[in-house]
């Protein structure tokens, strides 16, 4: 009812489902590639660019499947605006209400009492954001959250089967990546995927090292990423026909995602210097430091490093501990780390959090990690709606930014430090 509610509101906080309507139109309806011609390119006159003010000059940030999706409605539906509004809001209700499916099935699944599956269900299902987001903003953000959890879904069979043979996480595999189609941000699941599989064939836990089956490690790895790389370019490739690689890789590097920045630490740093231009010397630190901060390039930097040792560490743990357990833990570790340090942050993004934070509930005990993680994405997803405060009644404005984005992300990081130091290093248990 609170969903149907959201869906039927007349008010929008963002206007992306327009963005997505406009891409659809550009492709579904013009036949124009919207990786290499932008909106306005394609059809300057259409009502659909106009609105979207913004990115109608930009080609799109999206992945293939999500375009194709676009371009459905937009067959449907043309340069027409007002069935976009509550097509796009129904799929965002609708994903929504299959995400609570999934996680009870997980839930279930993986033998939990009854209390503990409400508890899972309720956490992503009456989540004030996740609604917000979802019914209200119809951001894609939870079609892609609802392909990962068809994923894990998917796990959870193939964990009470032969884990290792194509036919059980075969169909996982292709969930997991079908969301990287939609956002790439999905790519570290799938890598975690690759390690999982490598491990639960080596049987790293139990095997000594001179007696694992490296070969058929190799072949189970070589096989999922032959999967994924063939699945990925055949929906690739009809976008890319006829275009050089360089083109190719300007289309990832052209969207505002990738140059620009939002409700970030990066962001912070160019309206500092933005708002403090003639006021603040040029030789003073902060503006020292807010001139190394606003660099992309750094940023760029940083999110590599920062993938790059999340996957280190997740590696040593799935090496050790090759479980689903591990695997849920070390996947929102990662997203969550991400989310964190990229320059280009909105409060749906948090929604990739919510989706897989239930999962971790269907393997207890839960050990004081999990549970610092559980209480972060919970605090997150209050402390998102922070970037939707008015501030302008400031008398200093260009501290606006700066404290929406401390209010964001510091208390759910210092929730986080506090759960995991308090708790006890034992195991905790989550069931009655």
């Amino acid at each position: 009812m609170i969903g149907l509610i959201l869906v039927l509101t007349p008010g929008m906080a963002s206007k992306d489902l327009f963005v997505y309507a406009d891409y659809g139109n550009t492709l579904g309806v013009h036949g124009a590639n919207p990786y290499f011609i932008s909106p306005h390119q394609a059809a300057p006159r259409d009502i659909l660019a106009n609105i979207d003010v913004g990115w109608s000059n930009a080609t799109s940030a999206y992945g293939p499947v999500w375009n194709l999706v676009i371009a459905f409605f937009a067959l449907l539906f043309r340069d027409h605006p007002l069935p976009y509004f509550y097509a796009y809001r129904l799929l965002g209700l609708a994903c929504h209400l299959v995400s609570i499916g999934l996680i009870g099935s997980i839930l279930r699944s993986a033998g939990r009492s009854e209390r503990t599956i409400t508890l899972g269900i309720f956490l992503f299902a009456w989540n004030p954001l996740t609604l917000f987001e979802n019914a209200l903003g119809a951001h894609n953000d939870i079609f892609m959250g609802m392909l990962l959890l068809l994923g894990f879904a998917w796990c959870t069979y193939a964990e009470k089967k032969d884990f290792t043979r194509l036919k059980n996480y075969g169909p996982a595999l292709i969930f997991f990546t079908l969301a990287t189609m939609i956002k790439f941000t999905s790519l570290p699941v799938v890598i975690f995927f690759f390690m999982l599989l490598a491990a639960r064939t080596l049987n790293t836990a139990h095997v000594p090292l001179k007696k694992m089956q490296w070969m058929q490690a190799l072949k189970n790895v070589a096989l999922a990423v032959t999967i994924f790389i063939v699945l990925s370019l055949l929906f690739y490739a009809p976008f890319w026909i006829g275009h050089s690689l360089k083109d190719i890789a300007h289309s990832f590097a052209a969207p505002p995602s990738s140059t620009g920045s939002e409700n970030s630490l990066m962001r912070v740093a160019v309206n500092w210097l933005k708002d403090t231009r003639s006021m603040v010397s040029s030789d003073s630190l902060i503006t020292r430091v807010a001139t190394i901060l606003q660099s992309r390039n750094l940023w760029n930097k940083i999110d590599t490093l920062v993938m790059a040792t999340c996957v280190l560490v997740g590696a040593w743990h799935l090496w050790h501990q090759p479980t689903l357990r591990t695997f849920t833990a070390v996947s929102l570790g990662t997203l969550s780390c991400i989310i964190l340090v990229t320059p280009w942050f909105y409060s749906w993004y948090i929604i990739w959090l919510l989706a897989l934070a239930p999962v971790i509930l269907a393997f207890p005990p839960l050990k004081r990690t999990n549970k610092a993680l559980l209480a972060f994405c919970i605090a997150f997803s209050i402390t998102g709606f922070a970037t939707y405060i008015d501030l302008s009644f400031l008398p200093v404005k260009y501290f606006e930014l700066a404290i929406r984005y401390t209010l964001t992300v510091a208390p759910p990081i210092l929730l986080f430090m506090l759960v995991y130091l308090r708790a006890k290093s034992q195991n905790i248990r989550v069931e009655d």
